[in-house]
């Protein structure tokens, strides 16, 4: 009889570890920021069609990151950076480790619970719209961009504040980050564009560059000052970078991540 109990007991155990563990791999496999996300088509922005030309996304495909001058009026960027500032005590510290990155951030949309001016709309909008554009120019390295309802509004304090070297895509493998992790991070396996919009003054001279790391891998880099109406848009799967130290001011940037199919010839060459 003891021994028809035990069996009994261990058979409920493992069904349970069984609900458990499928529980978790459930919760993993459905972790995403992009449940309402939208196609390139539904994004298209009419205004961006002078802003981004083709030109400008031969040199993305060239040189796998492209830097746009001056995409906001100065009374845009105005309007845009007070809005920001407003916003500003409704951020959170990264949930990263602090010792990968310490700015503020908030995710935002163009209509959520946050009072947004026209100037801020602009500019999501803006970032939305960059991937039916690479769509209208043929942008090769990419495809099949989804983009999401939410932009990330980051703030460093002129306090030290830094974003350590680091890639946007996550490529680490199956094997090094396990299941679970591996599967939580399906939005971040996927990145295959990112563009940043700064809302600092357009004269900014406070620090906070972004470096550029280039694709060769070693340390060679470029800095951008992160002038306020400067759009910058970069490979996620290939370019490496990180944020220096800002002092003065609170320096702002907007970002968008888009996710896609990357090329079969730049997978393979990855």
């Amino acid at each position: 009889m003891n021994f028809i109990r035990k069996i009994s007991f261990d058979r409920a155990a493992l069904s349970l570890v069984t609900i458990a563990a499928a529980g978790v791999l459930g919760e993993a496999a459905t972790r995403s920021s992009l449940g309402d996300a939208q196609s390139a088509k539904e994004c298209r922005y009419p205004p961006l069609g002078s802003i981004v030309t083709e030109d400008h996304v031969r040199e993305l495909e060239e040189k796998s990151v492209v830097v746009i001058h001056n995409v906001l009026s100065d009374s845009m960027l105005r309007c845009a950076r007070e809005n920001v500032e407003a916003l500003s005590i409704e951020m959170d510290v990264s949930s990263n480790d602090s010792d990968v990155r310490q700015d503020q951030i908030l995710s935002i949309r163009e209509n959520d619970e946050h009072d947004h001016e026209d100037a801020l709309i602009h500019c999501i909008k803006l970032l939305r719209g960059i991937p039916f554009i690479l769509g209208k120019f043929g942008y090769v390295t990419s495809h099949s961009h989804i983009v999401p309802r939410q932009c990330q509004l980051a703030m460093y304090k002129p306090d030290g504040s830094v974003y350590v070297r680091h890639l946007d895509q996550c490529n680490s493998s199956l094997n090094e980050m396990g299941l679970v992790g591996w599967l939580r991070a399906s939005d971040y396996r996927h990145r295959v564009v990112t563009a940043i919009l700064y809302l600092n003054a357009s004269d900014w001279d406070g620090g906070g560059e972004l470096r550029l790391f280039d694709e060769d891998g070693d340390d060679k880099h470029s800095d951008i000052v992160p002038s306020g109406g400067k759009l910058i848009l970069f490979d996620s799967s290939r370019i490496e970078h990180q944020v220096l130290a800002s002092h003065g001011d609170d320096r702002y940037a907007l970002t968008c991540w888009f996710n896609g199919d990357l090329a079969q010839e730049r997978t393979v060459d990855k």
